[in-house]
Parts: structure tokens; sequence; C-alpha cells
């Protein structure tokens, strides 16, 4: 099996809640996560949204920078500007501004026409599939297949749009140094430009090739406490490619702050005792934020 296996989800969308996921598409993504907790999903029927999407950022970081400034990030919203967010003083990385939105509450939008429909339109497509890719994990893990929707009815998430500077030395730096991501499940849109890698535990650092238009889906460390580690969140990083600019968009996908995430039935044997004390979303993600800063993508 490829380490990073690009999947038709098309079977997954629209399907209705209490159907079981259809069986070839739901083994490949059950045995993605098993072993990277990646793959690539392409038959979403999200693309144009992605594209728009795109350019939307571009747009974005194309503005003024004192425009952008005005947008300054307050409670895990709006704008960052360059080089303020290194990950690693002890390790050269490309300077990289973002601006993040959440999915409920205010956010600052910036004067740009139609800006706020074209992102807001991108939440509601990237949620739609992972709310499909979470159905189907709930059928693999033996649970009910809306398990993880009834937990998600106000979840916590963020679209960020990331934007890599690259060196005037021409230098190819490590974007990202190797992190996993905090939260449940991530969906990264892709433009078809690579750096992405994963470490896969047997193979080492390996490439994601991703078609322009498709999703990166990505377990993290929440889900991996979930199901008692038996899905991967595996470190990943971003190498710069080319000495171009690089866009990025993640969207971070997390339960109801209430829920309580604790190691699932199908995930628990005399043989594999729970390795975690229950604890509930919120506090999970506001210890993971507290001990290694906020979200990095």
């Amino acid at each position: 099996m490829d380490p990073v296996p690009i999947i038709d989800i098309g079977p997954l969308i629209g399907s209705p809640m209490g159907v079981a996921t259809p069986d070839a598409t739901g083994a490949a993504i059950h045995e993605a996560c098993l072993d990277t907790g990646f793959f690539v999903a392409v038959g979403h029927g999200c693309a144009e949204h992605i594209a728009a999407t795109f350019d939307a950022a571009h747009r974005f970081f194309d503005l003024p920078q004192a425009t952008k400034e005005t947008l300054a990030m307050v409670d895990r919203r709006g704008y960052v500007p360059l080089e303020r967010d290194r990950l690693d003083p002890g390790l050269h990385a490309s300077p990289m501004e973002y601006y993040d939105l959440a999915l409920d509450g205010e956010n600052p939008w910036p004067p740009i026409e139609g800006f706020a429909a074209v992102l807001q339109a991108h939440q509601d497509a990237a949620l739609g599939v992972a709310a499909a890719v979470l159905r189907s994990l709930a059928v693999s893990l033996e649970l009910d297949p809306a398990f993880f929707a009834d937990r998600m009815r106000t979840p916590q998430c963020f679209l960020r749009l990331m934007h890599y500077v690259p060196e005037p030395d021409g230098r190819t730096p490590v974007l990202t140094h190797p992190h996993t991501d905090y939260g449940a499940i991530t969906l990264l849109a892709t433009d078809g430009v690579g750096g992405l890698e994963v470490e896969h535990p047997r193979l080492g650092w390996l490439p994601v090739e991703a078609p322009a238009g498709s999703f990166i889906v990505n377990l993290g460390d929440m889900l991996a406490r979930w199901t008692n580690l038996r899905y991967a969140s595996t470190p990943h990083r971003v190498l710069a490619p080319t000495h171009t600019d690089r866009y990025s968009i993640p969207f971070f996908v997390n339960p109801d702050p209430a829920t309580v995430v604790e190691c699932l039935p199908s995930c628990v044997s005399v043989d594999r005792p729970p390795r975690f004390e229950p604890v509930t979303a919120g506090e999970f993600l506001a210890k993971r934020i507290a001990d290694g800063g906020y979200m990095r993508g």
C-alpha cells in the first residue's frame, strides 16, 4: 500500500448518516489511518472551492502591509505578519505570514470584495468532507456512524491561509519543523505545489504527492488518543520545493469543547489497555496550545 494513498471519497459524499461506509472506500481510509494517518482525498466535489480559496489567499497577501496589520490577531482570529511565528528559533525556517478565521464568532475581514463569502463557502465544504471521513472512521471503529457527528454539533474549527516567502540567498529551508497536529483531523487544501513530507515509521521521510484541488487529510493527536494510538498521528514537515512563494491552506477540525475524549471500546483489550485518562476536547486543546504555542499547521 502507498504510504500516503490517493483515495476517491466520492462514494462517501452525500451518503445518509445512518448508512455504513462503502466497503472499499472505508477499508482504504482505515488502512491509511492505521499506517501513517495520512491520505489524499479526491472525488470530494470541492475543487472549485479550493481554487477560489487559493485565489483569495493570493489577493489577501498581496494587500499593503499596513492594511493587513489592521487585522491583527485577536482570540485566534486575524493576521500574523512575517517572522513573528518561528516554530523553533534554532531552526532556519522561511519567513511566514498567515491569517486565521474561525467557523463561529466574529472574524476580521479584509477589504476584498467577495473574500468572506469564498472563505465561508470553503469552510462549509471542508467541514462536509471531514464529516464524511469521520463517518467512515466511526464505522471502521465499530461505532454508530453518527458517533463523531453527534460530538461535533458546535465544532472548534479554524481555517488558515499561509504564505511562505523565499529567502533572498536562495537557500532551501525547512518551512515548518517536524510536528504533529493537535486536534482531531486536518484537511489541507492543495494547489499542486509539493513540499509536504511525512515521517513514515519504517521508511523515514517521504514526500506527499497530491494533485491540485485535492485535500491532504491527516489525523491529529486527539484522534490518536481517542483510538488508544491505534490510529496514527504522524510527524510531518514542509520543505521549500522551489525558490518561489508558497501558499498553504489547512482546515483544523475538532469536536465540541465539552466532548469527552476517552479510549474507544474497539481500541482497548487485555493486550492493549487504555493509555490515556478521559479528558474533554476543550481541555486537551487548551493544554496542547499552552504547551506548544498556537496551532501550527
